[in-house]
């Protein structure tokens, strides 16, 4: 008897642990696809009606945003001008948020960012570039956030994965402040 419960313990703890694992590993599994330059592979950890949904939220909010900057959220041309613009940055979302453009999206984050992103920082002639940082942990049951370790104190936004049954996840959102837009 007591050998069945030590063994249903150490499953237990076993299951436990690649449930809270299993983000960790689809990270991985995305990291393996953006190296080897997989559209397909990558797109299999991505839920595209749901990343399609906040990359249009953001970027509408985003284009509020610089209507009340501009001071025109009163003039009615303003508004009529942003319902257009709303519905055309809807068609072009739909068409770009595909495997090859989720990939190029990625490849521009926390996860993939190339040493371009570095070049302004001054490197010695010698030393490699370093590597970006980034943090990366549950936020819920259900969602796990990567980012920027420079921004993890909030100020810039992070990629967003959702469980989907228990051990599988996919990339569903990005969270405000991932993507950054020139100053008005």
């Amino acid at each position: 008897m007591k050998k069945i419960a030590i063994a249903a313990a150490v499953a237990a703890i076993a299951l436990a642990a690649t449930v809270y694992a299993s983000p960790y590993y689809t990270l991985h599994q995305i990291k393996t696809a953006l190296a080897e330059r997989d559209a397909q592979a990558l797109s299999s950890h991505v839920d595209f009606p749901a990343l399609r949904e906040s990359v249009k939220l953001q970027m509408n909010g985003a284009m509020a945003d610089s209507v009340r900057a501009v001071g025109a959220s009163d003039n009615p041309f303003a508004a009529m001008g942003q319902a257009v613009a709303g519905a055309m940055l809807g068609k072009i979302i739909d068409t770009m948020v595909t495997p090859s453009g989720v990939m190029a999206m990625v490849n521009h984050s926390a996860l993939g960012q190339s040493g371009e992103a570095h070049a302004g920082q001054s490197q010695s002639t010698d030393a490699a570039p370093s590597r970006p940082r980034y943090s990366a942990g549950y936020t819920a049951w259900n969602k796990f956030a990567i980012g920027s370790a420079e921004n993890a104190e909030g100020s810039g936004g992070a990629l967003v994965l959702q469980r989907h049954g228990l051990w599988r996840w996919k990339l569903s959102a990005v969270e405000p402040g991932f993507f950054t837009y020139p100053a008005t």
